[in-house]
C-alpha cells in the first residue's frame, strides 16, 4: 500500500501523463496484428492517421470530384501505407498501398485513373521470400466508380485462384462492405478491417 507522500506523487505524476496527451490521438497495444498509430489529422475532408499522410491525386470519377489520399498505418510486423479514395466527405475506398514486412515481403502499388473516368488503375508487384529465393508476382487491378455506393472490383479478366492478387480481392470485399454506411473518416475500424497483405509463400 501506498503510503501517503507517495500516492500524492502518484496521482501528481498520472495527472501530468494525461494532461499531455494529445487531443485526437488513440493508440493500441503493439501486439500482433495491432495498428502502431498515435496521431490524427484533416485531409481532403476526412480525418486520417497524421504519419506519412499526404495527397496522392485530385480526379474526377464518374464526373464526381474524388481525393486520393495516402497514410502510414503501421503494424509491429512492417511499415504499410494505405489510400482512401474519398468524394464529398465519404470514404468511397480504403486499400493497401504498400507493405515492407519486418519478413521482407513487399508490395508497391502504382496508381493511374483510366481514360473512361469512371476507373482507377492499380499496378502492383509483391514479393515474399520462399527459402532461398523470392516469389514475385506483378498485376492490375481496376476499381469502378459506383456513384453513391463504394467502389468496386472492374476485372478486365478473372483473378486466377490462390495468387496473392486473389487475397487482395477477397480483402476489398469485405472492406466495400463497411464502406457502405458512408464513413467519413478512416478510424481504428476501418484500418483493423485493411490488415496487412498475405503474402505467404506456400
Amino acid at each position: 500500500m501506498l503510503t501517503a507522500p507517495a500516492h500524492d506523487a502518484w496521482m501528481l505524476t498520472r495527472r501530468i501523463v494525461i494532461a499531455i496527451l494529445p487531443l485526437g490521438c488513440w493508440s493500441l497495444p503493439a501486439r500482433g496484428g495491432d495498428v502502431i498509430e498515435e496521431e490524427r489529422t484533416e485531409l481532403g475532408g476526412i480525418t486520417v492517421p497524421a504519419a506519412r499522410a499526404r495527397v496522392l491525386a485530385r480526379l474526377k470519377l464518374g464526373g464526381t470530384e474524388t481525393c486520393v489520399l495516402g497514410f502510414g498505418a503501421d503494424l509491429p510486423e512492417g511499415e504499410r501505407d494505405l489510400f482512401a479514395v474519398v468524394a464529398a466527405g465519404r470514404v468511397m475506398a480504403l486499400e493497401v498501398l504498400a507493405w515492407r514486412g519486418t519478413d521482407g515481403s513487399r508490395l508497391s502499388t502504382h496508381l493511374s485513373a483510366v481514360s473512361d473516368h469512371v476507373r482507377l488503375r492499380l499496378e502492383r508487384t509483391a514479393s515474399a521470400r520462399n527459402g532461398r529465393s523470392y516469389r514475385r508476382e506483378a498485376w492490375i487491378d481496376y476499381l469502378g466508380w459506383q456513384g453513391a455506393a463504394p467502389m468496386a472490383d472492374a476485372p478486365v479478366r478473372p483473378v486466377l485462384a490462390g495468387t496473392w492478387q486473389a487475397g487482395l480481392a477477397a480483402q476489398r470485399a469485405g472492406m466495400r462492405a463497411m464502406l457502405v454506411v458512408g464513413p467519413r473518416d478512416v478510424g481504428p475500424a476501418l484500418i483493423a478491417a485493411c490488415p496487412a497483405p498475405a503474402l505467404s509463400t506456400g
